[in-house]
């Protein structure tokens, strides 16, 4: 026999034998529901409720239908009848419901397992009755629920279970959200509790609430509470613990300050975002930092802290890892979730955030090809502000001055948009604040900084230090003075030297300084520790276990000892860091590996950094690629002067993050896999990479190198800047490179550049349409492609000999290219998306082709098309062409409304990457302006459509295209033909067209006759004709 279980609290369902029942009809559901509730009742009274508007015959046969469908539905046993007149629920087929737990269950388990109001957002048309009972009965259980709550309150009030009371007060004001009394109880507690900030938030709450809702204010007495809290001390510091973790004297007025600082944060009263403590390097910043924390509250904000690095300061956004690490344990924590596009753009530039989910193969690369580093920026801080919904968030920068401009930029974003719920504390050397001053001008302009210096500590301080951190018989006027003349005061120094003479030793004669400190520390280590330490030194910050034994060459036994006695020595330490498995080590602090490295000569660190490099290669080898790997080693063989392998790596990393292929449409194929297969990096760095390899190629011919070997990276070079100068439009440097590239790559039978070269040229061809260009290398490439089997490129060479025969008047043969390569692409594509664009952009052109046919409905169904296939995806600046190319065939079709959605979404893929469009996807926005302005001046939008025309000229002038030219003349005719027949647009083009219709029209005419583009001339000729 089935058992009934009923959920009427929340979301309403109704499961029968633990499955999930679908009504066809809301009122067989309504009426279960109301059955359970009241129990046993008459049919009359059932046929009244549910169909009151009908005639009592309808009515009764009505509800015996319902009934006879819930038997069916469920059992025929489900409802029984007591006698001829009522109607009930077999209480034997009743396993639960919430209405029955809310009498059986302690409230809180009850709470805790039934959450939301009495039949939250169910429905049941044409039954005001029912509806009237479900509004008394959710009534009659939150009076249920809070008397109980209510009682509840008072008994752990009385045990002085506080923990308790608050969760009971919150859930009571769930229930009753205009409840005065429970927000003043629980703002009594946290006052008791000396949580200030929480009263206040609780009372700005209650406040917002009952002003937008009731229009009211908070009565006296809760306006008492929060005037006796103001009056109260701002953050009760806690009292440290006898056995503190650290020693630590004064700088009493720096925490104060800090402190001040942290509770105007924490009551929402901070005018500033951020403060920056500035002092020279062992002035004992972070002490003071990692103090005020000891000292304040940990519930009242969530801390996230990171610490920057020199070795990082070239690299982006770098700094931000290990706050993404924290910030990501968060959410998850609160049970935050993020979109999987933020995922994925977060795991690339912070691969310890890699999981184990799939983000859908190929077409998660393809969908992360349209980010530029705005888009990036706006994810983090979004990623950040889900948070700071949740939390407070203080984020802790330590040696801010080695932070990258990109996460400078970011911070000043996050604070920006965030500002009310993140605070930041900054910790900068003094030394070293003008590397940072041009960055720090824009927090500086928005009022969000707040600068504070911490000085050395005086000779009092001094004196006072000495007096509390050395026995009485040990300390001496003249000791107190030699302290302060060597340590002038810096924490750091002075700490250290208080240590030695702790021990027993004394200062010595002469200057003391931390490095003979330092020194002091490492004197009596053994060979192996020392050879471990310098090994240790070379790495960022973290060196495994493994890499240890690799680069030492020790045996294991030997690196074990050696690590213990650096341990003990509390040089090293063991830690955890999700960029590496197994054991882990970092230096206590940046002071001890800079000393230990610096203390090598150059020869050593050379040798060593060689060998760490070797090593994190034969990692690279054995692993996923990824951007850190390649960055880490080339700054190894840049350190060890391994130039061959400096320009290896420089190449290698070019060509696969800042150089993706720029032709129009791309083959997402593994030639580079990585430029589309996590995120396209800002353009703007290319010409840095390529002009750091132009230098290397430059120190190599000067020295006796394999030439072989160079010749590799030379014609990688040539390759990568003549794909740039002919993306931007530079045709003819951009032919220089290519024709040095294929003739030394024939020469070296380097057969992936030769195709790279044939293409490049083909690229070109098309841009400057000389269909001449365009089928020799097609040809070449075909050859080519069928001689080593490579069917990608056979399928792409077929593409290109179809544009060269369209070019040259050939339609038929066009399309028989076109159809022959979308036939091999798809072929191809059926194991992966890599060729949607490829086979998008056969459609296209044959698109092309019936438009110069003039069987413009067909051309836009190909388009429409190109852009099903990838236009939503905007995996490459080319979509926007589907979309123009669309787009204008709509309006010449007349219909102005499709037009104007295909142009915007052309728009919008353009914005999505910036500036750095090129040549041949910007000139086709010469069409889409030409269309907008003069759909702007029919709708009598003048001055937009004058901004379009604008627009348009801008990129003919930029690009100077004969076709474009002629489409931006016949526009021109066509806007002043209007102009002669409405003052309007007159006064507003009269100044901007100043030339007759006629004169334009003839202009234009010129151009299309060169070009030999009949279609245009006849369509020339329908303007003209169309206003004689």
């Amino acid at each position: 026999m089935g058992k009934l279980r009923v959920v009427m609290f929340g979301t309403p369902a109704i499961y029968w034998n633990d499955h999930k029942i679908s009504f066809p009809f809301v009122k067989m559901e309504a009426i279960l529901y109301y059955l359970l509730v009241v129990g046993e009742v008459t049919r009359e009274k059932l046929a009244t409720m549910f169909w009151g508007e009908m005639d009592d015959a309808v009515a009764k046969k009505n509800l015996s239908n319902t009934i006879y469908l819930i038997k069916k539905t469920m059992s025929s046993a489900l409802l029984i009848t007591p006698n001829r007149t009522t109607i009930a629920v077999n209480p034997s087929l009743i396993d639960s419901t919430d209405v029955e737990l809310l009498t059986t269950l302690e409230i809180q388990d009850f709470l805790d397992r039934c959450q939301g109001d009495f039949l939250d957002g169910f429905y049941c048309k044409n039954t005001d009755a029912f509806d009237e009972w479900v509004i008394l009965e959710r009534e009659r259980f939150k009076e249920q629920i809070t008397a109980r709550l209510t009682k509840n309150i008072s008994k752990h009030i009385k045990d002085k279970n506080y923990t308790i009371v608050k969760k009971n007060i919150k859930q009571l004001i769930k229930v009753d959200e205009y409840n005065e009394s429970a927000y003043r109880l629980l703002m009594k507690i946290y006052e008791r509790e000396e949580v200030f900030y929480k009263v206040i938030e609780i009372y700005h709450e209650l406040e917002k609430k009952l002003e937008k809702e009731l229009n009211l204010q908070p009565s006296t007495k809760t306006q008492e509470i929060v005037k006796r809290v103001k009056e109260k001390q701002i953050v009760k510091t806690i009292t440290p613990e006898v056995a503190e973790k650290e020693w630590f004297f004064g700088r009493d007025m720096e925490l104060q300050v800090l402190r001040i600082a942290v509770d105007h944060f924490c009551l929402n009263h901070h005018k500033r975002q951020m403060i920056l403590l500035q002092g020279e390097q062992g002035v004992g910043k972070t002490a003071i930092v990692e103090r005020l924390f000891e000292n304040v509250p940990a519930e009242n904000f969530s801390v996230l802290r990171t610490k920057c690095y020199q070795a990082e300061w070239a690299y982006a956004y770098k700094a931000w890892s290990s706050i993404f690490i924290q910030v990501m344990n968060l959410l998850n924590q609160d049970k935050i979730t993020i979109p999987p596009l933020w995922h994925r753009v977060m795991s690339y530039f912070f691969p310890a955030l890699e999981t184990s989910e799939a983000f859908g193969g190929q077409e998660s690369f393809m969908v992360a090809y349209e980010f530029n580093p705005t888009m990036v920026e706006e994810i983090m801080c979004g990623v950040l502000g889900r948070l700071a919904k949740q939390r407070r968030i203080i984020i802790v920068i330590d040696d801010i001055h080695w932070m990258d401009s990109q996460s400078l930029a970011v911070l000043h974003q996050v604070l920006r948009f965030h500002g009310a719920r993140i605070f930041c504390i900054a910790i900068c050397h003094s030394e070293y604040i003008s590397q940072i001053e041009k960055s720090l001008w824009d927090f500086e302009r928005d009022d969000m900084i707040e600068n504070f210096m911490v000085e050395r500590f005086s000779f009092e301080d001094v004196v006072k230090l000495s007096a509390a951190k050395l026995p009485a018989d040990k300390i001496s006027v003249d000791l107190q003075h030699k302290l302060y003349e060597y340590t002038g005061g810096n924490t750091l120094f002075l700490m250290e030297c208080l240590h030695l003479l702790e021990a027993g030793q004394g200062l010595g004669s002469g200057s003391l300084r931390l490095q003979s400190v330092l020194k002091e520390r490492l004197g009596n280590l053994s060979d192996n520790a020392r050879k471990i330490l310098e090994v240790a030194s070379i790495f960022f910050k973290y060196s495994s276990y493994n890499e240890l034994l690799a680069v030492s060459k020790m045996d294991e036994l030997a690196l074990v000892e050696a690590i213990e006695e650096l341990e003990r020595k509390k040089l090293i330490a063991k830690t955890d860091s999700s960029l590496h498995q197994g054991l882990i080590y970092t230096f206590y602090n940046l002071q001890i590996q800079s000393f230990v490295y610096q203390q090598m000569s150059v020869p050593r660190q050379k040798l060593l950094h060689k060998w760490v490099g070797l090593e994190l290669e034969r990692q690279f080898r054995s692993r996923l690629e990824t951007k850190d790997i390649y960055e880490s080693i080339l700054y190894h063989y840049t350190q060890a002067d391994e130039k061959i392998k400096v320009l290896e790596y420089t190449v290698r990393l070019a060509e696969k993050y800042f150089c993706p292929q720029y032709e129009l449409f791309p083959e997402l194929n593994d030639c580079y896999p990585a430029g589309y297969s996590n995120f396209r990096e800002s353009r703007r760095q290319t010409m840095g990479y390529l002009e750091k390899i132009a230098q290397l190629l430059k120190c190599m011919a000067a020295e006796t190198v394999d030439a072989g070997q160079v010749a590799v990276y030379q014609i990688a070079y040539w390759e990568m800047m003549g794909r740039q100068y002919i993306w931007r439009g530079e045709h003819i440097s951009g032919i220089k490179m290519i024709h040095k590239l294929l003739r030394l790559a024939s020469t070296r039978e380097l057969q992936d550049y030769i195709v790279k070269g044939y293409q490049q040229m083909i690229f070109l061809g098309i841009q400057v349409s000389r269909p001449s260009i365009i089928k020799k290398f097609a040809e070449k490439l075909l050859y080519v492609a069928e001689k080593a089997n490579l069917l990608e490129k056979k399928a792409a060479a077929l593409r290109f000999l179809g544009i060269a025969a369209a070019l040259s008047g050939k339609p038929m043969q066009a399309e028989q290219y076109y159809r022959q390569s979308i036939g091999l692409f798809k072929k191809l594509d059926i194991q992966n998306n890599c060729y949607i664009l490829n086979i998008a952009a056969s459609y296209n052109y044959i698109g092309n082709l019936r438009r110069d046919a003039r069987a413009m409905k067909e051309a836009l169904n190909y388009y429409e098309q190109a852009v099903k296939i990838a236009g939503h995806k905007r995996i490459s600046e080319g979509v926007a062409v589907f979309y123009i190319n669309a787009g204008y065939t709509a309006f010449k079709l007349g219909d102005s409304d499709k037009a104007r959605q295909y142009l915007a979404e052309a728009l919008a893929v353009g914005d999505g990457f910036g500036d750095y469009t090129g040549y041949w996807c910007s000139r086709s926005y010469c069409t889409l302006y030409c269309v907008l302005a003069i759909i702007a001046v029919q709708e009598n939008r003048c001055h937009e459509g004058r901004m379009y025309l604008s627009k348009a000229d801008e990129f003919l002038n930029r690009y100077h295209d004969h076709y474009q030219n002629g489409l931006v003349l016949q526009t021109k005719t066509k806007i002043r033909q209007i102009m002669d027949r409405n003052h309007i647009v007159a006064d507003i083009f009269g100044d901007y067209l100043t030339l007759s219709a006629l004169e334009y029209y003839e202009q234009a005419r010129t151009v299309f006759v060169k070009s030999g583009r009949a279609l245009d001339r006849q369509s020339l000729d329908e303007v003209m004709s169309g206003f004689s």
